[in-house]
């Protein structure tokens, strides 16, 4: 789980936990009122909130070669001795037959798993019941004590959820067990760069390392995200916490108590965020949507016939502002079923049906690498072009039909905004098909002509991805 230089798990002492799931409305679920007091609504959640801690046993040889022990291993062995590291992180009780979240990264690493119970006591975890690392979630399963019942904490809708409202986040800081502390909601839709879908809420809530896997209540005490995350450059609070959205959590808990898996949709497409050059490239009143940079054959999204150049500025009724979304939308839909997906084409819309199919591993619809797509305008230097010949196909793996302008060596008139790389092909310039160097040429010429200081590019790349790019027309 890839995380920024100052954004830090909140795992006690080296790791963090998360959690959540839906369950029944509890029946001490209260309103606080203005000037209230959280203390009724702390009172009763906080026998929800448990500590999760994975214990990694190694031993070491005589050489000191390190390997990981079985939970069957008894004692050292001759000449060995037992290294013993321990993570530890918060969860949050979600069924009272034993069903316990927290955070996929709290456990990834732990030979055995222990959750401290709100009473002191602590019991092994008997099972995995499922994790994800894309969202980061894990579901575990103990066996409550019959003289001990557990109490479990339902979710609400994060989607009501507003900023500047009050909320509440439990958990184990620094091993400090069932810490309450309080703030507002801070931002929402925060990306974070923690995995494909970042859809994170953002608190000023004080949480800290321990508080990982924890549950952040609104004020009737229902569970509206899992704290995950904080940015501090010393590793401490500065009011910049990070929590799954509980909408987010429950269909993943849900698929992973009844598949043991994520069962993610895919359609099979790579995505661009248009810019304002773009936008009006494509005949688009707003840069917005997320254009299709490329489809992938045999998948879904060419079944329904969407193309390259397509624009979709909805998904089965949720409006696409910008192409980080749509991934995330795709990923949540039902395997199997249609989803309408309004696009502009050629600046008319129209909906179109795609069947969402089962995405694997090894390739998620997601958004081309900010290499790939124009992030930040920057002078790349100066390049020129030249026309497909029988060597240039062969070598660059075209059809013979191949038509376009390559990107060749660093002399020309016109300088690239974005990333126009040796061996792409230009094969449109504002609006014209681009067929030889002679072509791209005289149109950019064309456009001078006209007073245009700037041009959009459609680039092909050696994989057969579309984006577009903007071009100076300056010397």
């Amino acid at each position: 789980m890839a995380i920024h230089h100052h954004l830090r798990l909140l795992l006690g002492a080296s790791l963090l936990a998360l959690g959540s799931f839906a369950a029944p409305p509890p029946a001490f679920a209260v309103e606080m009122k203005a000037g209230e007091s959280f203390s009724d609504v702390a009172a009763r959640v906080r026998n929800s909130v448990v500590s999760v801690s994975a214990q990694v046993t190694e031993e070491i040889g005589a050489s000191g070669a390190r390997r990981s022990r079985g939970e069957g291993s008894r004692g050292p062995k001759g000449g060995q001795s037992v290294l013993q590291k321990t993570s530890v992180g918060s969860g949050f009780i979600i069924d009272a037959s034993g069903i316990i979240v927290t955070n996929n990264h709290v456990i990834e690493d732990g030979n055995t798993v222990f959750v401290a119970l709100p009473d002191g006591s602590e019991v092994k975890v008997d099972r995995i019941v499922g994790r994800d690392t894309k969202t980061d979630i894990a579901v575990l399963k103990i066996t409550p004590k019959a003289s001990r019942p557990l109490t479990p904490v339902s979710f609400g809708d994060s989607s009501q959820m507003r900023i500047g409202d009050w909320v509440i986040a439990v958990g184990n800081p620094f091993g400090f067990k069932g810490t309450v502390t309080a703030g507002i909601l801070s931002g929402r839709g925060r990306d974070i760069s923690a995995g494909p879908y970042d859809d994170f809420l953002q608190t000023d809530a004080s949480i800290n390392s321990g508080n990982s896997g924890g549950p952040l209540f609104n004020t009737r005490g229902e569970v509206i995200g899992i704290n995950t995350a904080i940015f501090s450059p010393s590793g401490g609070s500065i009011g910049l916490g990070f929590a799954i959205p509980s909408n987010t959590a429950k269909r993943i808990v849900e698929q992973l108590r009844k598949h043991g898996e994520i069962r993610w949709g895919w359609i099979g497409a790579r995505l661009q965020t248009p810019s304002d050059d773009i936008a009006e490239h494509l005949h688009l009143a707003h840069a917005e949507g997320a254009l299709i940079a490329r489809v992938d054959k045999g998948s879904p999204a060419e079944a329904a016939g969407l193309q390259e150049g397509d624009v979709v500025l909805a998904f089965a009724g949720l409006p696409v502002k910008h192409a980080r979304q749509l991934p995330r939308f795709i990923a949540q839909s039902n395997v199997g079923e249609d989803a309408d997906v309004l696009i502009q084409r050629a600046g008319e819309r129209k909906t179109v049906k795609v069947k969402v199919g089962r995405m694997i591993e090894a390739d998620w619809s997601g958004v081309l690498p900010p290499a790939q797509q124009k992030a930040k305008r920057q002078r790349l230097g100066k390049i020129s072009f030249e026309s497909l010949s029988e060597d240039s196909r062969s070598r660059l793996g075209l059809s013979a039909d191949a038509e376009g302008a390559v990107v060749s060596t660093d002399d020309s008139r016109i300088v690239a905004h974005g990333n126009l790389n040796p061996g792409e092909l230009v094969v449109e310039a504002a609006h014209a098909p681009i067929r030889s160097a002679d072509d791209l040429d005289q149109r950019l010429n064309e456009l001078r002509a006209l007073a245009r200081r700037e041009a959009t590019l459609t680039v092909k790349d050696a994989s057969g991805s579309i984006r577009f790019e903007t071009v100076s027309l300056e010397d």
